[in-house]
């Protein structure tokens, strides 16, 4: 192919490929592609392969060079003037970048002597080898070819065109090296005017080299190209123009026959060129135009300064945005590897256990908390919030429906699941259609636990609501509170009072069924500051005020504040104890057996009387009148009576058998009872195995090895070997696991091993449901009781999981990874 004819030009426009044959005998090629990126535009300079400028504008990042191109087209014949337009559908990504695309074009035809070529059409395969991500993009481009007459001889066999081109697409905001696409020579043409010009500025004058025609024995000379830099020729009318003069056209003064007109008269030629090139227009124009190539270097430095200035600004957001998550955005992507982390934990320990409470929040939805309880290797206890839903029903199918959809979900198997604790409620615990009930049909292993936390609560409500005496004294102290925390005047009369005394601040408290320690909290108040609670009733001068004061003058009020206070400070020890994580239910029901001890040792005549007297000190420092005795009422002669039947009943006897002795027997009754549903066979035969030298018998193993799968005379050899090495009688359960992580019977003993984990993996309260309403108040109050609930839950768990070690790198990855566009900012 002669270099004569091979004038191949490239630009890009609108994503399309046009490949035009303007030689008489070979086809020449134009590239037209325009990629649009997604995030900015920029106004930008292209330079062509003999750097020559042009100007372009993109309209967005990233933007498109090809560094090196290569186009071969072989055929077996020439036809006289075929002519191909090819159109690309392909659109390359916004940030792909190309490291090597390979176009072939191949097509076959036969046609007789005469040929006369129509239509064909093309298939190109592009492949787009992209760093991150990959994209495969397939390109169809057509090709029309208008009628061509061979010669007589012509027979086209099989014609191959290849074109081969290598690019990189690069997603800075600079050009360090601009390329333009190349256009066809007669777009360039002078023939096209002034305002041509100004589309290829800078690639400078248009000189083309080829055989200029002769007009009487004269024509345009090559040299002239190296003689005046400025000069260029048309082809199309064969006539010399200035190109610094038809740049600068319609800004002042110029020469039209070296800008509209052209130059022809090629006799004089050589000192009309020089007359023009010292005219006033031609250096004001030459001026012009070096200013113009001044600016453009001024411009690429700017550029340069600018892709340095972005990598800069890149890494700054990217640090920007570690701690924008620290502070809590992006939740999806943080809820999503605490979640992931905590069910690789769980599943790394095979089995679990749930608990689950319902509470409404402030929108008036019920929302459901579920919390997962599992084991590691070294036996450690951990108990997670996995997140809230939303339930429409409260019902027992309903609940059951959604927990085992959101276990389903977390890919946690019902085989595994060993434990389900929940509070008292007859569709949680209902014999035939609760939730528990429910669960144990699918879940065989799940053993139901009542809260043990909400079960001593119950014992503390079942005293105020059997024991008159002590409804009717816990009545005033609700009253009270209502009072003097039900007015903002009130209070601060009270606050006032002790501030006088030089006291602490302190408020009364309220009673709250479901408050587990605000019954101790109240009567430790009211024993404290009861001096300065006499002195605001005194000041209140309100009809409901007068009332209390009389109420609490009494010694009735003030003997039973000092055995409730007495009994509730016991009460409270197993209410926080009950509350902890880490605790095993055989830890729980040794606990209550000893509370209830230490209230069975209140039951005797000597701890009464301490108390009576305690109540009489009390009730002397404020001059309330001491108890009378009580007379007995006469019983008539007629009903048996007589006048001997008259008796005197001391008021101390009175105190101690109808008051005294009663709360303690109901409170005692009621943990007894209560507590009981939480002692479950198989627990009781894992406490035996592992707390007691005493050897279970066959029956016992069989039962434990059945309900676990695990093997039989596995679990009997090491029930032996462990008796044996015990140095206790009896242990604890911590002890126990203490002694068998230090041994390494852990690793020994399998059986065992299996057994201890399910005996601390079964649940004690579910007191973390309570703990994740109470972040639930926190977050969704009345200024964002609207939040969806996807971000509900996920605030909910980077606030309760803080403990969890965040991988920040990973999170921006994720992050940046999700949209295109991100990858050009951080």
């Amino acid at each position: 192919m002669s270099k004569k004819h091979n004038l191949l030009t490239k630009y890009f426009k609108k994503d399309k490929i046009t490949v035009v044959n303007q030689s008489p005998t070979e086809p020449n090629m134009e590239i037209n592609e325009e990629n649009e990126g997604e995030a900015c535009s920029f106004k930008r300079l292209k330079l062509h392969e003999n750097n020559d400028l042009t100007t372009s504008t993109s309209l967005a990042l990233p933007i498109y060079s090809i560094t090196s191109s290569t186009y071969s087209m072989t055929s077996t014949c020439s036809t006289t003037s075929p002519t191909y337009s090819i159109t690309s559908t392909s659109s390359a990504p916004p940030v792909c970048s190309i490291k090597s695309s390979t176009y072939s074009i191949t097509s076959t035809s036969s046609a007789p002597p005469v040929c006369s070529i129509k239509s064909s059409t093309y298939s190109i395969t592009s492949t787009c080898s992209a760093t991150s991500p990959t994209y495969s993009t397939i390109s169809t481009y057509s090709a029309a070819s208008p009628t061509s007459s061979a010669p007589p001889t012509c027979s086209i066999m099989s014609p191959t065109y290849s074109i081969t081109s290598t690019c990189s697409t690069t997603s800075s905001a600079s050009l360090r090296s601009p390329t333009y696409s190349t256009t066809s020579p007669r777009e360039r043409d002078p023939c096209h005017g002034p305002s041509a010009t100004k589309q290829f500025v800078f690639l400078g004058p248009y000189q083309p080299d080829l055989k200029f025609p002769t007009v009487n024995n004269r024509h345009f000379y090559r040299q002239w190209y190296s003689m005046y830099s400025w000069l260029e020729y048309s082809e199309v009318k064969d006539r010399a123009f200035c190109f610094v003069c038809r740049l600068s056209y319609g800004s002042g003064k110029t020469d039209d026959s070296f800008t509209v007109t052209g130059f022809s008269v090629w006799k004089n030629d050589p000192s009309r060129f020089k007359r023009h090139q010292s005219s006033v227009c031609h250096k004001e124009a030459l001026q012009t135009w070096e200013t113009m190539k001044q600016n453009y270097s001024n411009n690429t430095d700017v550029l340069k300064l600018m892709d340095k200035q972005h990598a800069k600004q890149a890494a700054e957001n990217r640090a920007y945005l570690i701690e924008i998550i620290r502070t809590i955005v992006f939740l999806d992507l943080l809820k999503q590897q605490i979640q992931n982390e905590i069910l690789k934990h769980c599943h790394r320990a095979k089995y679990y256990s749930i608990m689950i409470d319902e509470t409404t929040d402030i929108g008036c939805h019920e929302q459901v908390s579920l919390i997962l309880r599992y084991v590691d290797d070294k036996l450690n206890v951990y108990e997670k919030f996995i997140g809230f839903e939303r339930t429409s029903a409260m019902t027992g199918e309903a609940l059951y429906e959604l927990v085992v959809e959101w276990l389903n979900k977390l890919g946690l198997k019902l085989e595994n699941l060993v434990g389900q604790c929940y509070d008292g409620g007859s569709n949680m615990r209902g014999e035939y259609k609760g939730v528990a009930a429910r669960l144990r049909q699918v879940a065989p292993l799940g053993l139901y636990v009542h809260c043990n936390g909400h079960i001593l609560n119950l014992c503390l409500v079942d005293v105020s609501a059997r024991v008159p005496s002590v409804r009717n004294n816990f009545g005033v102290v609700s009253s009270l509170y209502n009072l003097i925390e039900g007015s903002a005047k009130r209070y601060q009369v009270f606050e006032n009072i002790q501030k006088e005394a030089g006291l602490q601040t302190l408020t009364v408290k309220q009673l709250c069924e479901t408050r587990w320690t605000c019954r101790f909290e109240c009567l430790k108040v009211i024993l404290l500051r009861f001096n300065e609670i006499i002195t605001t009733l005194d000041v209140i001068n309100v009809p409901e005020a007068f009332l209390l004061l009389n109420s609490l003058q009494s010694f009735d009020f003030i003997y039973h504040l000092v055995i409730m206070s007495e009994i509730y400070i016991l009460t409270n020890i197993l209410s926080k104890f009950l509350q902890l994580s880490n605790i095993s239910l055989t830890d729980a029901l040794v606990q209550v057996k000893t509370t209830v001890d230490a209230l069975k040792s209140l039951r005797n005549e000597h701890e009464f009387q301490k108390l009576y007297n305690e109540a009489m000190k009390i009730a002397d420092a404020y001059d309330i009148e001491p108890p009378k005795d009580i007379r007995r009422k006469k019983i008539p002669a007629r009903l048996g009576g007589g006048v001997d039947a008259a008796t005197e009943l001391s008021v101390k006897d009175y105190y101690r058998i109808n008051i005294y002795y009663i709360i303690l027997d109901t409170i005692i009754t009621s943990i007894n009872n209560r507590f009981d549903e939480n002692v479950i066979g198989v627990i009781v035969l894992m406490e035996k195995l592992f707390l007691s030298k005493e050897l279970l018998n066959e029956n016992e193993l069989h039962d434990l090895s059945k309900t676990y799968s695990i093997s039989y005379d596995d679990l009997k050899a090491e029930q032996r070997l462990y008796k044996v090495n015990m140095k206790q009688q009896k242990m604890n359960l911590a002890e126990a696991t203490t002694f068998i992580l230090e041994n390494n019977y852990h690793l020994a003993f399998s059986s065992m091993n299996e057994l201890l984990k399910v005996l601390w993996t079964i649940p004690v309260n579910s007191c973390e449901c309570e703990r994740s309403f109470s972040t639930l108040r926190r977050l969704k109050n009345y200024l964002r009781n609207s939040m969806g609930q996807n971000r509900l839950s996920g605030v909910a768990l980077l606030n309760i999981e803080k403990d969890f070690e965040i991988n920040m790198e990973q999170i921006v990855t994720s992050f940046i990874a999700k949209k295109k566009t991100r990858k050009l900012i951080f």
